[in-house]
């Protein structure tokens, strides 16, 4: 009786044990051996925090996972430190503000997402914070630039070209 109450508890607790999930720091190199990446694996998927480093062991950026999707605020950074690019991300997609800044801290480019989609206004600042550029988008459609509607096959791609400028 006493043997199979030890062998009932000892499979009980193997049970247990072997359900709990597989948790593990992954951490990717450069080839000086400075670390590049950080994040922490469950059962094979990103969850928490992933920090990326420039390879002189400065925070390059931040991002958030969950049950290995992006999400929440992901935040970049200049070498030299200041705030370069702040997102935000809801099951994978930019959902909510995409802010670029210029190393002074101002903004350099805004723009808005709705699930993955271009929604709402898109504006460029000068570094000196003069307005360049406007527009507004609906749902990846651009339906504006400078308060004036226009035909939105006319643009398809302006966004990605004034953003990497």
């Amino acid at each position: 009786m006493h043997f199979r109450l030890s062998l009932f508890f000892f499979l009980v607790f193997f049970a247990l044990v072997s359900c709990q999930p597989e948790s593990k720091e992954v951490v990717q190199h450069y080839g000086t051996g400075q670390i590049s990446r950080r994040h922490n694996e469950i059962n094979g998927k990103k969850e928490g925090a992933m920090t990326e480093y420039y390879p002189d062991g400065k925070v390059k950026g931040v991002r958030q996972f969950e049950n290995d999707i992006q999400v929440g605020k992901t935040v970049y950074y200049y070498p030299s430190g200041p705030v370069k690019e702040v997102q935000y991300y809801d099951q994978g997609k930019m959902n909510g503000g995409d802010t670029v800044f210029y190393e002074n801290g101002r903004p350099k480019f805004l723009r808005s997402f709705d699930h993955g989609k271009l929604n709402g206004y898109i504006r460029k600042w000068a570094e000196d914070g003069s307005l360049i550029y406007e527009a507004r988008y609906a749902q990846d459609q651009l339906v504006q630039v400078k308060g004036q509607d226009i035909d939105p096959d006319s643009f398809p791609h302006l966004t990605d070209t004034l953003i990497h400028e």
